[in-house]
């Protein structure tokens, strides 16, 4: 059973990946070059592809844009993450999805739960990447971080 997600990146782990692509391949310009030239292996298109995708979305950001990068990414979830997507975490993803939540105590609000439970069910869905939970002050406010999960049986 393979997972694939749309995903949210931030900032940090964008620039990481490209200081990560530079180090491999030298320069993007050296990549481009090849892909001009139709000298690019496979294995190197999708790499300047996103390479060249994340280094736009850091010039927009650099240019005062808000940074927004998505990915589509493979995750490595087992069965029993697959357990651990209740009925009852799924329907905080929902939750999430219809708008930001200004806290955990307000999503566990809009949910009619308790909050210890509703926390303990977002560092479950923490843990497999899906949301992040950031501090403001002293609160703690969930973030979603993946748009589309999608499992592939193989």
């Amino acid at each position: 059973m393979r997972w694939r997600a749309l995903k949210t990146l931030h900032l940090g782990e964008v620039q990481e990946r490209i200081a990560a692509y530079r180090e491999k391949h030298v320069s993007l310009s050296l990549l481009h070059e090849e892909f001009t030239k139709g000298r690019m292996p496979p294995g190197r298109f999708q790499e300047y592809v996103d390479w060249t995708s994340m280094t736009h979305a850091v010039r927009a950001y650099q240019e005062g844009e808000d940074f927004e990068y998505l990915a589509e990414e493979d995750l490595s979830l087992t069965v029993e993450d697959f357990r651990k997507l209740t009925p009852r975490r799924l329907e905080l993803l929902d939750q999430l999805t219809e708008g930001r939540a200004g806290s955990i105590n307000e999503l566990a609000e809009h949910v009619g739960r308790d909050v210890k439970n509703v926390y303990r069910d977002l560092k479950a869905l923490e843990g497999m990447g899906f949301v992040a939970l950031n501090r403001e002050g002293r609160s703690m406010v969930p973030e979603l971080l993946v748009y589309e999960i999608t499992l592939i049986l193989d």
